[in-house]
């Protein structure tokens, strides 16, 4: 579906179609068919819709098997990679040194040159098609290039995490003062951004994380070519038909997939049939500046380090009842949401709006989930699935538990997931919420 042409009507120079350029975080490829991420997963499904009602270009670096044209309507041009190797590769000595003698420090996201070189680059490849918008993923920093090359244009900064909060406050004030319009993928994120900048209030608005329901089809409505995906991969896992829980997403501590594993264990002495998959890969997650304190920078590493070998390790004793699915390909996780019964995320730290969620509520499946973050903007408890606090093991073993063991009442949170998915969060929608918050910032 596409957005209709008039909701842009008389906007861009002298009333012509809206010229709007996505300038992609530096690290992530833009599908298709590139694996990206899900912030190039975000820039993909807005640009789509977004093509019959604006001219739309999207830069980012490139990938595998990418080159520069036109793709449904959307412009895409690619930089090309490691043109800021050697800055980073300098500043990494340096900060290997602040790490040793543990000092606080930033990380390169958080420090003024970070791809610079990209984003010279991307913005130079974005001049001709003369923008009326750039659009920012993340990266703050880029906001002054950006506006160095696009004088009048109505600049826009997207924040899909904590990153703007993190920063010393004066570092973030130079560089968004260059900013029409800041979004967060959640009022979590928004209104942290407010509370750090209130000077900057006026200019934040929320846009949230989307999904495509034809892409992500209720588990009855499969066609049988998909059902057969679906049997394939359960075979492919070694599966049965019991009941099954699924987490989605990065193996890293403030993921919560320690205290899943924990409450699943539990679980297992009163559903012994159950099965739990795990779909992702590890990662290291970080803030754009160290903890303050030693003692919290040391916990942290210690937290890290370990981790890959204390899931594994854990995993390992409950046997085949768990299974690591790896990494897969987007367009193959509707057969994994037609195998699940329930999608548990039990995020520990602040978690933005993830994607998963979304998907899982198009495929007609609950989500178990923590209050951290913005997951209880997209999860309705008792409604869409259900809420607990988090690190609590026993919370979320009898959350899970209740959805897998009450196939009527799963039915019914899995029949109004599905309803909420379609009524708040298409694609199409945010593309029209993101096109009038272009026009007020004054596009």
């Amino acid at each position: 579906m596409a957005v209709e042409a008039e909701s842009v009507e008389g906007r861009g120079s002298a009333g012509a179609r809206l010229r709007v350029g996505f300038l992609a975080q530096e690290n992530l490829p833009v599908p298709p068919p590139a694996l990206g991420g899900s912030v190039s997963r975000v820039i993909y499904e807005l640009a789509n819709p977004m093509a019959s009602a604006a001219d739309v270009a999207v830069a980012a670096i490139r990938g595998e098997g990418l080159s520069d044209g036109i793709r449904d309507g959307v412009s895409y041009v690619y930089v090309e990679p490691r043109l800021d190797a050697r800055p980073h590769a300098l500043a990494a000595r340096v900060l290997d040194v602040h790490r040793k003698l543990d000092l606080p420090h930033r990380e390169l996201q958080g420090l003024p040159f970070y791809s610079a070189r990209y984003a010279r680059r991307g913005l130079e490849l974005l001049e001709p098609f003369d923008l009326d918008v750039v659009h920012v993923q993340n990266v703050s920093q880029f906001l002054n290039r950006a506006r160095h090359v696009y004088p009048r244009a109505t600049l826009a900064l997207h924040m899909h995490c904590d990153w703007l909060r993190e920063l010393p406050p004066k570092t973030g004030r130079r560089w968004l003062r260059n900013a029409n319009l800041i979004l967060g993928v959640s009022d979590y994120i928004t209104n942290g951004i407010r509370d750090t900048y209130p000077e900057l209030a006026e200019r934040c608005r929320t846009l949230h994380n989307g999904v495509n329901p034809d892409v992500f089809p209720a588990r009855n409505t499969l066609s049988p070519a998909q059902r057969d995906e679906v049997e394939s991969l359960r075979q492919e896992l070694g599966l049965d038909d019991g009941p099954t829980a699924v987490y989605v997403g990065a193996f890293a501590p403030e993921k919560g997939v320690h205290v899943l594993l924990d409450a699943f264990s539990s679980l297992l002495r009163e559903v012994p049939s159950a099965k739990l998959i795990l779909a992702g890969q590890h990662n290291r997650y970080f803030q754009v500046r160290a903890p303050r304190t030693r003692a919290a920078r040391a916990a942290l590493r210690r937290r890290q380090d370990g981790y890959r070998s204390e899931l594994a390790n854990h995993a390992a004793r409950l046997g085949k009842s768990v299974v690591f699915a790896g990494r897969l390909p987007h367009d193959k996780l509707f057969a994994l949401y037609g195998l699940a019964d329930v999608l548990v995320m039990p995020s520990t730290g602040q978690e933005p709006f993830p994607l998963p969620v979304l998907e899982a509520f198009a495929s007609a499946v609950p989500v178990v989930a923590t209050t951290r973050g913005g997951l209880p903007e997209a999860v309705v408890d008792g409604v869409t699935g259900l809420l607990v606090p988090d690190d609590e093991r026993d919370a979320l073993r009898d959350a899970i538990g209740s959805v897998l063991t009450d196939p009527e009442h799963r039915e019914r949170m899995g029949a109004a997931a599905r309803a909420r998915a379609l009524e708040h969060f298409s694609w199409e929608g945010q593309a029209r919420k993101l096109l009038r918050y272009y026009a007020e910032a004054g596009a």
